[in-house]
């Protein structure tokens, strides 16, 4: 039957990857389970209720073949909770909103793109673990991966272009941070379509923000942490209530 099927091959992959973590120095202390949500319309996502971590995949996932860099990828998420770190504390990315609605307000579709962002941050911190434990095979899927996220053409606004050149940035910034990135790679040259269709300033933008993405520490105490995400976002709110052409910033 395919739900027994699945269910030991989520419990297979799950002790793989937990095995993979403390074999590596990355041990995970807490209760986790993974399950399917047949609902989910990404490929799957973590969260805790109460003592348990919970991970929850599409059910598609289950024939991909980053089902296990995913299952290792959301695990890493449990790690750096269970650390403390400052990237994983929610009230630090509610605060910042909050202050910015009062001073700036915001869009729903601005706030949307800062969480996203917020995402990327903690994304390519968690994946300093990630990477640290995948094998060779694993990270050459990785690099694919990657490479998808990449968009070559902007939309023609603001907000959407915004977040467009914050997802390449943290794409050429995963691989960057790990010295994958191969600059006369398709993606290389993707990227660099887009940001020369946004005019002559995006480049310096796009620029500060794969730099700000790939240096993020992950050892920032709370006040470094903040002090960051605050320059992160000031710079992104900027650009997404710009004109349509970047080049047009004063």
């Amino acid at each position: 039957m395919r739900l027994a099927s699945s269910d030991r091959q989520l419990q297979s992959t799950l002790d793989w990857a937990l095995d993979r973590m403390r074999q590596k120095g990355y041990a995970v202390k807490s209760k986790v389970t993974l399950n399917v949500e047949p609902s989910l319309a990404i490929m799957g996502y973590a969260k805790k209720e109460g003592e348990i971590h919970k991970i929850l995949i599409s059910e598609w996932a289950l024939d991909s073949e980053m089902l296990g860099g995913l299952v290792l990828h959301e695990l890493a998420h449990v790690y750096f909770t269970e650390r403390g770190a400052s990237s994983h504390d929610s009230d630090t990315l509610e605060a910042l909103l909050e202050e910015l609605e009062e001073k700036d307000g915001l869009r729903a579709k601005e706030t949307e793109c800062l969480i996203n962002a917020f995402n990327h941050l903690q994304n390519v911190m968690v994946d300093d673990v990630v990477f640290a434990v995948m094998g060779e095979k694993e990270r050459a899927m990785a690099k694919r991966f990657f490479a998808e996220w990449v968009s070559d053409r902007p939309s023609g606004d603001p907000v959407t272009d915004t977040e467009l050149l914050c997802r390449n940035a943290f794409a050429v910034a995963s691989l960057m941070r790990r010295g994958l990135f191969d600059k006369t790679s398709e993606m290389h040259y993707r990227n660099e379509a887009f940001v020369s269709s946004l005019g002559p300033k995006a480049e310096g933008e796009f620029e500060w923000l794969e730099s700000f993405l790939a240096t993020a520490s992950t050892e920032w105490e709370a006040d470094k942490f903040r002090d960051a995400l605050e320059s992160y976002f000031d710079r992104l709110l900027s650009l997404m209530r710009a004109s349509s052409k970047l080049d047009d910033l004063r």
